[in-house]
């Protein structure tokens, strides 16, 4: 019986242990995109899932439906992505001469850039501050560090109807 109970005992000390360290990334994470909203000028608040999503470009107040991706749209995006800390590091780009086309709420992207995109007006240039829990968590992906805070420069260039 004591035996049982120190296994128990063990275990939610391990589980207490992650979670603390869990809490202690979230915080710098939040930390580091507070340190570059202010050094930016940015003012804008994010949404409750914590994204930041800021027009950078030209907007016409009247928009329309179609100006806006629907499920199934085929998106073509120009982008660049990088690592909020280090930017110098750009783990993705796509350019007006190859941009990147996908169908929208169907392809197999980070939940916060179907979010992003899904504010998203066609031909407005925007910058998407995507924290962890929105993008690949605690995975390693490709040169992406875990536990990273993605910055996008994006402009969405058409949207096609299927």
């Amino acid at each position: 019986m004591v035996k049982k109970a120190s296994y128990i005992f063990i275990i939610f000390l391990i589980l207490g242990v992650l979670i603390s360290c869990n809490k202690n990334k979230k915080d710098a994470e939040l930390a580091l995109i507070s340190e570059y909203l202010e050094e930016h000028n940015i003012t804008e608040e994010p949404q409750a899932d914590g994204l930041y999503l800021i027009e950078t470009g030209f907007s016409v107040s009247t928009s329309s439906e179609s100006d806006f991706p629907q499920k199934g749209d085929t998106v073509i995006v120009i982008y660049k992505g990088y690592l909020l800390s280090n930017a110098s590091v750009i783990f993705d780009e796509k350019t007006i001469d190859e941009p990147a086309h996908y169908v929208y709420l169907s392809d197999n992207v980070i939940k916060g850039w179907e979010e992003a995109v899904g504010m998203m007006k066609k031909d407005v240039s925007a910058l998407i501050i995507i924290p962890s829990d929105l993008a690949y968590k605690g995975k390693q992906t490709g040169i992406i560090p875990p536990y990273s805070t993605l910055i996008f420069e994006v402009r969405i260039i058409d949207i096609r109807k299927p």
